[in-house]
């Protein structure tokens, strides 16, 4: 099965290459090509004539973001239909872990530490004085299934787009291996949330304290409610 937070991720990537490219219309050719899509079978998903498409991808249309959003979502749909077999093949390109990996998204803005806490009805186990330290985004992980599966440098690929945001981890027993793997990575996140333990290993905050990171014991519920007052801040 392939993750809503891997699919969207593999789209931002290939809008990002198209829109950063000297040639978008190029780009866009060879991402149509890579997905194995006729330009009258895409042109026909988008609502538009083959010709229109067609001008973009010689250059005589310069696209805007949302016809970008439009081509890319369209052939990431066509992929769905057929297993996502490249959506999965770009994924392993990045390294990116499906299994382990519950949701990953930057937010439109920085958000004080102190208001991610309050989303994730958390307290703050170390680290005290920063709650207006800056985030800017966030990564949630299943503990066990990180563990099991996640060799370093996928560890490193769930950092996102910058460091300085929230990792948490999920499934949690005492706290004490997500900050051990935390501590030997040498990218540090801005702040660490854990989800689960009933007791917090004193070493997992010692640690935490040692890399001069904020430790934050979420109480939510269950995990869906972590993750939706997480949700909750992609609009600050």
């Amino acid at each position: 099965m392939t993750s809503e937070v891997v699919v969207e991720r593999v789209a931002k990537e290939i809008a990002g290459d198209i829109a950063w490219s000297e040639s978008p219309g190029k780009s866009m050719r060879k991402w149509r090509e890579l997905f194995d899509v006729t330009q009258l079978m895409l042109s026909r998903r988008m609502g538009i004539s083959p010709s229109v498409l067609s001008d973009y991808e010689k250059g005589r249309r310069t696209p805007g973001t949302g016809f970008v959003k439009k081509f890319v979502r369209t052939l990431i749909e066509i992929d769905g239909e057929r297993g996502y077999a490249v959506v999965k093949e770009l994924a392993r390109g990045h390294r990116l872990p499906p299994s382990a990996l519950l949701d990953m998204r930057e937010f439109q803005q920085e958000v004080p530490l102190g208001k991610v806490i309050d989303a994730v009805n958390g307290v703050l186990l170390c680290g005290k004085g920063k709650e207006e330290k800056k985030l800017y985004g966030y990564t949630v992980l299943d503990s066990i299934a990180a563990i099991e599966s996640m060799t370093g440098y996928e560890f490193l690929s769930i950092m996102g787009f910058t460091t300085e945001r929230a990792l948490v981890f999920t499934n949690v027993g005492t706290g004490r291996s997500p900050m051990v793997a935390v501590r030997v990575s040498f990218l540090k996140p801005g702040a660490v949330i854990i989800h689960g333990p009933k007791a917090v290993d004193p070493l997992a905050v010692k640690l935490a304290e040692g890399d001069g990171i904020p430790l934050v014991l979420s109480r939510a519920p269950d995990v869906n409610s972590l993750l939706n007052g997480l949700r909750g801040l992609l609009g600050s």
